[in-house]
């Protein structure tokens, strides 16, 4: 992507990117808004992962009531594996689609940003 950055008083203030480039990530946030829409989130999931600081796959395990071990079981790693999963900064899709299979939800219910 290809930006300029304009500035005032030596600080960045605005970003001018090409019309298309615009358009482009207007249509990607609608569609990521659409999905949003459809998504859930029970009310103890995110008071969990908050009053817990931790990612949405532990408090999604936590409310469906199952542990690391029988997560891990159903998704053939080892417990140990699946920890990381749970812990890890950012996951990759192909691992974010395995567990949102496993725990019966959609990826974006898993991936939601802060």
């Amino acid at each position: 992507m290809s930006v300029q950055v304009i500035m005032q008083d030596n600080r960045p203030a605005f970003a001018v990117i090409p019309y298309a480039q615009y358009e482009q990530l207007l249509q990607k946030a609608e569609m990521a808004e659409k999905q949003a829409d459809k998504l859930t989130f029970p009310q103890a999931v995110i008071d969990y992962k908050y009053d817990n600081d931790c990612s949405f796959i532990k408090a999604w395990r936590v409310y469906l009531k199952k542990t690391q071990k029988e997560v891990a079981a159903i998704l053939r790693i080892t417990q140990s594996a699946y920890s990381q999963i749970e812990n890890a900064e950012s996951n990759q899709k192909i691992t974010l689609e395995k567990v949102s299979k496993a725990l019966g939800l959609e990826v974006g219910q898993l991936t939601l940003e802060d």
